[in-house]
């Protein structure tokens, strides 16, 4: 995060159990107080305290909108502007007023979309200095959801961005309803990791995975196992959603993939943009994101040292080095084939790695 506040994102549709995670994180004795994921370093933003039930017996208010709760986290009402709300909390902090904080978790209403968020945090000035998006955490209904996913768009969104999924009512669902939203989930969002409520790491590891896993890609690892691991997904369930996977063995041209990324991300319903991607002459691995038709600054998440040059010729060598590129394009009302061509032509030696249902394509 570069010395930068984490902020976490917590979404789910109406009645998902965004309240029952909350309070999970809020309720979390971490042993190590000094972790920046630690309930008395976080700062809760909620939409009206009024609007969620805290297991907590005592809380101290420190004002109109903010209330110090027992396990020494801050919970803040957000009433008008993110921006303002975000400003005000560093600033009062910063001047002593409220209990300093090394993280912020940010929980959205049932029916909101989480990219206006992640756009805020990287476009607003003060912000993007002090701030850094740390990932999506979707709680899912497990009676509901995969109902949910096909008939609110709202409920599809949260899905797409998600970077881990939160399975709540699990006990109650039967197992094939179950395994029915699961692959669901995996269809729509490949890579992404699945827990349910029941079963759930702590909530600081739950936060740390959310980060270390943007993008629904781990931050450590190849991008071969990470292929291998979306291409064994399990058989869809139509959502309306539709995914395109592709996979180049030898690394990209970067200029050439820089020109290709507009093209892309022209179509109305382009949803996300993912990929783990090798540059030509570039050591190391690098995070490509996108939401809608906004794409985010490429960063390095895997330098490596440069491998020395053995075997047949330098292109081969290279590619040996350096691994698979993917690339995962989600959408929904795009012409899938006219979408396949056209990654074919802006970024040729690509092959497709999982069709529309779930088989491999050779």
């Amino acid at each position: 995060m570069g010395g930068k506040i984490p902020v976490t994102v917590v979404s789910g549709f109406l009645g998902s159990g965004k309240t029952t995670l909350l309070n999970r994180l809020l309720n979390d004795s971490a042993p190590d107080p000094a972790a920046a994921f630690a309930p008395s370093r976080i700062v809760v933003l909620i939409n009206e305290l009024g609007d969620i039930g805290l297991d907590h017996e005592r809380f101290v208010q420190l004002d109109d909108h903010m209330v110090l709760l027992e396990s020494g986290c801050i919970c803040c009402a957000v009433r008008g502007d993110l921006v303002n709300a975000l400003q005000r909390l560093f600033l009062d902090a910063l001047h002593r007023k409220i209990p300093p904080f090394s993280a912020l978790v940010i929980e959205t209403t049932g029916i909101a979309d989480p990219a206006p968020i992640m756009y805020t945090l990287q476009y607003e000035r003060f912000l993007a200095d002090r701030y850094a998006y740390a990932g999506c955490i979707t709680v899912v209904d497990g009676l509901h959801g995969a109902a949910q996913l096909q008939s609110q768009p709202e409920a599809a969104q949260q899905a797409v961005l998600a970077d881990v999924f939160v399975l709540s009512k699990a006990d109650l669902a039967g197992p094939d309803t179950l395994a029915a939203l699961q692959a669901a989930l995996a269809r729509i969002n490949p890579g992404a990791l699945q827990y349910r409520m029941q079963a759930l790491p702590s909530p600081g590891a739950l936060l740390r995975m959310a980060s270390e896993r943007q993008g629904g890609m781990p931050r450590r690892g190849g991008a071969h196992a990470w292929a291998d691991r979306v291409a064994g997904r399990p058989a869809p369930v139509h959502t309306g959603v539709g995914v395109v996977t592709m996979r180049w063995e030898r690394p990209l041209d970067r200029p050439a993939f820089n020109r290709a990324m507009p093209g892309l991300l022209a179509p109305e319903g382009m949803l996300r943009l993912k990929g783990k991607i090798h540059f030509q002459g570039e050591p190391g691995v690098f995070a490509v994101h996108a939401v809608h038709q906004q794409l985010y600054p490429i960063e390095a998440i895997e330098p490596e040292a440069a491998a020395p040059r053995r075997g047949p010729g330098p292109e081969e060598q290279e590619a040996s080095a350096a691994g698979a590129s993917v690339l995962v394009l989600i959408f929904r009302g795009v012409d899938e084939a006219g979408l396949v061509d056209r990654i074919h032509a802006m970024l040729p030696g690509g092959a497709r790695i999982l069709s529309s249902d779930g088989n491999f394509i050779q």
